[in-house]
């Protein structure tokens, strides 16, 4: 097939926020590096700039009423003046201040929106020894905020929040809308996100599902010939993460299957379950790769499940509380095992089932591979953020006045 005479030039992107530093615990980072490449591999020239916010920031953030931090907003506006992008991408920056700053150099912006940080104070849409909520209401909230686990990314000397914090934190989930919704594109990881964010009255929302590597993620050769369960959440310990229900399996299936072992990650473990030490990438892909299967006990609405994702790349299947996005990354029946939410009795058969069928169990590992290179490597993701960009460059207000936006 020829090509086309006159194609779409590569466009110039920022991306940048606050959570694509190396060392930021969760998944966001490594989002942004297949995000990165992915673009890259498509010839987009690709500007990247990522930090940790000073505690003064943080400060700032908290106790301003507004949602934008001053002087990361004439940062911005200096770096969108100097590097001249075609399009900025605010990657997970929890606020505004990118958006504000693209909107005033009348730059295309696209926010991109992994958990629930626009419609919930504390950014988890759940309640510990609660469970989970999905309507934010100010006493409620207060409460909540006063007792929750603060992340341990943002290094905060405090076990909670207090009220005056909490209620300022609480007011902006009411006027971020005003801000957010200036972007020309918000992007959500689930077709269960993108009904959040509308629910909460956001529109432009575009569902873009994360990738992985499924070259890095792959099936190894020689899986172990132990039986392990392994539970592959970060700061695991959390309520909503399900920690205590894996506990929970483990003392259950280990009364019936006394070979099985049991193993955490990130996690110094105990007499029941083995720990683990942080691992590189390549590490955990070995790791996934030489498991039984992987279980996924969250008890909060999970966004979208990327350890799901990439256990399933690695030939493994997943047994899964059904809650959030998982149901669209996990295919059940097929490529892995959704149980209801919360249901520790439906948990432990399902494991039991797979324990005693390795041939069933091997069959969903090979399906789950299939999924995850078929319909999450990262370069689709990446087409689609491209497709996007170009979408947004082309109705931005200032490309339909005739003027240039770089």
């Amino acid at each position: 097939m020829a090509e086309s005479p006159n194609p779409a030039p590569s466009p110039h992107v920022l991306f940048a926020g606050a959570t694509m530093v190396p060392g930021w615990g969760g998944g966001e980072p490594v989002i942004a590096d297949l995000l990165q490449r992915g673009l890259e591999e498509l010839g987009v020239r690709v500007t990247r700039v990522g930090w940790r916010r000073s505690f003064r920031e943080l400060l700032a953030l908290g106790v301003l009423p507004i949602d934008l931090e001053p002087t990361r907003v004439a940062f911005y506006r200096r770096l969108i003046r100097k590097i001249r992008p075609d399009v900025v991408i605010a990657w997970f920056d929890y606020d505004c201040s990118l958006i504000f700053a693209a909107g005033r150099e009348r730059v295309p912006v696209i926010s991109s929106v992994h958990i629930y940080w626009p419609t919930c104070p504390i950014g988890t849409r759940y309640i510990e020894g609660v469970g989970p909520c999905d309507s934010p209401e100010f006493t409620k909230c207060l409460r909540h905020m006063a007792h929750a686990e603060i992340s341990p990314n943002l290094a905060l000397p405090l076990d909670g929040l207090p009220a005056p914090l909490g209620g300022i934190l609480y007011s902006k989930i009411k006027n971020r809308p005003s801000v957010l919704g200036r972007a020309d594109a918000i992007v959500v990881v689930s077709d269960f996100m993108g009904q959040v964010m509308t629910r909460a009255g956001y529109r432009q929302v575009h569902v873009i599902h994360n990738g992985v590597d499924p070259t890095l993620f792959s099936p190894t050769r020689e899986p172990s010939s132990e039986k392990v369960v392994l539970y592959p959440v970060a700061r695991s310990r959390q309520e909503r993460k399900g920690y205590s229900h894996f506990v929970g399996l483990a003392q259950a299936i280990k009364a019936r299957f006394a070979d099985t072992r049991f193993q955490v990650l990130n996690d110094p473990g105990d007499e029941l379950i083995d720990g683990t030490p942080f691992l590189s990438r390549a590490g955990l892909a070995r790791l996934f790769g030489s498991v039984y299967l992987t279980v996924i006990p969250g008890l909060w609405e999970e966004p979208f499940g990327l350890v799901a994702l990439e256990a399933m790349s690695c030939g493994r299947p997943v047994v899964a509380y059904d809650a959030g996005g998982l149901s669209e990354v996990i295919e059940q029946g097929v490529s892995g095992v959704l149980v209801p939410r919360g249901d520790l009795k439906a948990l432990i058969d399902a494991v039991s089932d797979l324990l005693e069928d390795p041939v069933q169990a091997n069959r969903m590992g090979a399906a789950a591979r299939l999924r995850a290179e078929t319909r999450f490597p990262y370069q689709i993701m990446a087409h689609k953020y491209l497709d996007l960009v170009r979408r947004v460059m082309m109705e931005h207000p200032a490309q339909n006045q005739g003027e240039t936006t770089v």
